[in-house]
């Protein structure tokens, strides 16, 4: 993967949050740029790294879990949610493509799923910069990151309409379900990894 392949895969998450019909050709859908796609993921953990030890942060300052969860442990279950959730999913869309007989569409839909992970991730975190630099609070910070979960709904909802061609209802069922899956993982990792707390943060 090179500095073209991540400007192409930005542009093109950008794109379909835009619904330019253009966006699929920022995008390499071939075997080897699905193959490629996966490295979006390894650029998206450094932003979760930070965004995440911002929630620490704020965690500790606003329900004071400080002697209940080390900075480490905290860390550790939300790149290991991370990590499970975003493998168990593309692995269930995997078969749920096959249900709906949308198997041809599957690898183009993992492909910007994929770079969409990273697009989202890079939003929800700029807002955090100006608190880490100490511009304002942490209050401040996740209030002005919030609307990103709006965007990384409607992108999913994007490329799960337009991309794999699921119809409207089978759709909603998969952005219900990945919210389903994603919220579960970090109740069962939180309540494993960090039992003090039983809710990851």
């Amino acid at each position: 993967m090179n500095i073209a392949d991540i400007t192409n895969g930005l542009t093109g998450a950008w794109r379909i949050t835009m619904r330019d019909a253009q966006a699929k050709d920022c995008f390499d859908l071939s075997a080897a740029g699905a193959m490629r796609s996966f490295g979006a993921l390894l650029l998206a953990l450094p932003v979760i790294f930070f965004t995440s030890t911002l929630s620490w942060r704020f965690a500790r300052e606003a329900f004071d879990i400080g002697e209940d969860v080390s900075y480490g442990l905290f860390i550790t279950t939300e790149l290991a949610s991370t990590i499970i959730y975003w493998a168990l999913f593309l692995a269930a869309m995997a078969r749920v493509s096959r249900m709906l007989k949308l198997e041809a569409y599957f690898t183009p839909y993992l492909i910007t799923y994929n770079w969409g992970t990273l697009f989202t991730t890079i939003a929800f975190a700029l807002p955090l910069i100006p608190h880490a630099l100490g511009i304002y609070s942490a209050t401040t910070g996740f209030m002005l990151a919030m609307p990103v979960m709006g965007l990384l709904a409607w992108y999913r909802w994007q490329i799960t309409r337009d991309v794999l061609g699921a119809q409207a209802g089978p759709a909603f069922a998969i952005i219900v379900f990945e919210v389903v899956l994603s919220l579960s993982v970090d109740q069962i990792l939180g309540m494993l990894l960090m039992p003090g707390v039983g809710v990851s943060t």
